[in-house]
């Protein structure tokens, strides 16, 4: 009996063992962060490589040899991988050679050879067409091999900066299963690589101040490089309009490697490679393996690192000293003339300087037909000196500069020029499509120019100032917060102080006062009274309602197609209101081929939806008057 008991015991332990197996499979509530998290996990996020790296070796029974001796376990899936031609694990190859190279600790030159073959491995995962199955551009995991090949390139590039290592033709870099050589170097900023001073990562710095981060993610390690100023005997004829410091580019670092690796006796491979900087300033794609590419570039962080680096000068200086600012002021390029492309020029305004223009130049490097077609160019002046003046001396930079690169006057990208001016620079921006002449002399002066006796040069002086016209390279204008018909702050105590505290430069004040004096002996006290409050203002009379200058600026026509943008402090799109400083009344003009009113103070060309209308009005621009294509 005990002998038949015993089977059937038996097989009740059995079948009871085998429930117990299946109850153990099941599930358990979790958030739902919490899988997302699991399934977004890579050794770039992580201190593990990817949940999807680790089931591949699992099912290979690869996990206990990996973790035994890692090098020799890639070594081996290399072979394999080749072999079978199995596009996964080039994939899990390029992460795990990252994960092990954060592992390395203090010996660097081994961790940048793992970050190397990381990005061999991605480039591979990517672009070889043999490889199986074939490339889902949609799937998730092309983007953490294009976020591996650009992280370990990048950790290359700080292993090179810190060690010295030149990256000529002919050397060669050591990976897991050979070499990569060096073959060629290429570069389309628009400088030699010899005026390269010094290079960083956009990831290693976190901006402050300027929004929003320009940054598109793709291909590529996106760089801030610093070019020296080349020596005077060395500057071509438009270097001058490019600042005498040291300037910061955005480029994008890429290294291009060869199809397939060159097999040696020895069982290492070569891979050859050329090293490329491209410029996001001309294009925003890489061609690779028949593809084109999505580059990765980062516009703001080397905006950011040039402005720390070379802070512009006080503008309150500017306005009270003007004498201070007389060597610094003038167009700036931020970037080598290009015949290709527009110029759009920012002008500033009182008390201020280019720097307020960075955060609109940020925004519209965001469009990338605009950084394709246009360049950005500034005039920097001292608002302490009268308008006119200050309007003569931008006339006569622009007209420097189309001297300069273009002396026959018949690039038609230069003659299709954009101005941007803010409050008082709005001001000098008008006279580049206004008359002057007599009839603006007339608003000071019954006594015509030309009969007074006064020196050649100080009468030269004012000649410039009130004798203008519309210049012929200047398409359209747009103004933002512009004081045409004047501030009521000129006349108050605000305005009283500013004008005592301004110490106009002799080459100002000189002309003007022997003008003036002859304008009395002319016309007397009385007649000479107008002249002397207009004449020979500071910047700041020069904005009074009263101004009779103003007047006659604010009613002569202007000649190019003009937009306005004006702040309202209170409510957006309101007719009547002001920005604090300027009114509507004075802002608004008449016959604007658009005007908008943002919800904002005096600073309005920082309002986003204010950038927002200049990137209409400039594409409009393209679209209206179609220039030449970039390179023509």
């Amino acid at each position: 009996m005990q002998s038949r008991r015993a089977p059937l015991v038996l097989l009740c332990c059995l079948i009871v063992a085998t429930l117990a197996g299946c109850a153990r499979i099941g599930v358990s509530p979790v958030p739902v962060e919490t899988r997302a998290r699991e399934f977004d996990r890579t050794a770039l996020t992580s201190s593990s490589p990817s949940e999807r790296t680790l089931v591949f070796l699992r099912q290979r029974d690869l996990e206990a040899a990996w973790k035994a001796d890692p090098e020799s376990m890639l070594l081996a899936l290399d072979r394999e991988a080749r072999r079978e031609n199995d596009r996964e694990a080039f994939f899990v190859l390029s992460e795990l050679c990252w994960y092990e190279a954060s592992r390395q600790g203090r010996d660097k030159e081994r961790a940048a050879s793992y970050h190397l073959s990381s990005a061999v491995y991605a480039t591979s995962y990517l672009f070889d067409d043999a490889l199986l199955p074939g490339l889902d551009i949609y799937h998730p995991y092309s983007r953490q091999a294009m976020e591996f090949y650009n992280r370990s390139l990048a950790e290359y590039v700080l292993y090179a900066r810190e060690t010295g290592l030149a990256a000529v033709p002919g050397k060669e870099l050591p990976w897991l299963r050979g070499k990569v050589r060096l073959t060629a170097r290429a570069s389309e900023l628009a400088f030699s690589t010899e005026e390269l001073e010094s290079y960083h990562l956009a990831y290693e710095f976190a901006v402050t101040g300027l929004t929003p981060q320009q940054v598109r993610l793709g291909l590529g390690v996106p760089m801030a490089v610093t070019r020296r100023p080349p020596p005077p005997d060395a500057r071509h004829a438009a270097d001058r309009f490019t600042p005498k410091v040291r300037q910061t580019y955005a480029a994008t670092l890429f290294l291009r490697l060869a199809p397939a690796p060159d097999r040696k006796s020895t069982g290492a491979l070569v891979y050859d490679a050329s090293l490329e900087l491209h410029d996001p300033m001309k294009g925003t794609n890489l061609e690779v393996a028949g593809r084109t590419v999505a580059m990765e570039y980062d516009l703001t962080t080397p905006l950011a690192l040039m402005m720390q680096q070379s802070p512009e000068p006080n503008g309150l200086e500017g306005m009270i000293n003007p004498a201070a600012w007389e060597k610094l002021s003038g167009l700036y390029m931020l970037q080598p003339y290009d015949p290709g492309k527009i110029p759009v020029v920012f002008v500033h305004g009182l008390m201020s300087n280019p720097s307020t223009f960075a955060n609109v130049f940020n925004g519209l490097m965001g469009d990338p037909e605009l950084r394709q077609r246009y360049q950005f160019w500034f005039f920097r002046y001292p608002t302490g000196n009268p308008v006119l003046y200050s309007a003569a001396s931008l006339r006569r930079a622009l007209d420097e500069v189309r001297r300069t690169v273009d002396p026959k006057g018949d690039n038609p990208n230069f003659s299709r020029m954009v101005v941007i001016g803010h409050s008082m620079g709005g001001l000098l921006s008008k006279t580049l499509a206004e008359e002057g002449g007599d009839a603006l002399w007339a608003r000071v002066s019954k006594v015509p120019l030309d009969s007074l006796a006064v020196p050649p040069d100080d009468k030269e002086v004012v000649r410039q100032a009130f004798y203008f016209t519309p210049r012929p390279y200047v398409a359209r204008i747009i103004f933002v917060a512009v004081p045409h018909r004047g501030s009521d702050l000129a006349l108050g105590t605000i305005g009283r102080i500013g004008r005592a505290l301004i110490t106009l430069p002799a080459t100002v004040l000189k002309p003007l006062t022997t003008v003036g004096a002859a304008l009395l002996h002319a016309m007397g006290p009385a007649g000479a009274g107008a002249t002397m409050s207009a004449a020979g203002a500071t910047g700041i009379d020069s904005l009074s309602p009263q101004n009779p200058v103003l007047i006659g600026l604010a009613e002569a026509p202007l000649a190019v197609p003009y937009h306005s943008i004006i702040g309202d402090e209170k409510v957006a799109g309101r007719t009547g209101g002001g920005d604090g400083v300027v009114p509507y009344a004075s802002s608004h003009l008449d016959g604007a081929r658009s005007e908008l009113i943002v919800h904002s103070g005096h600073g309005a060309h920082e309002h986003p939806l204010a950038i927002r209308e200049m990137r209409r009005i400039l594409l409009l621009h393209l679209k209206e008057a179609p220039a030449a294509a970039p390179g023509t």
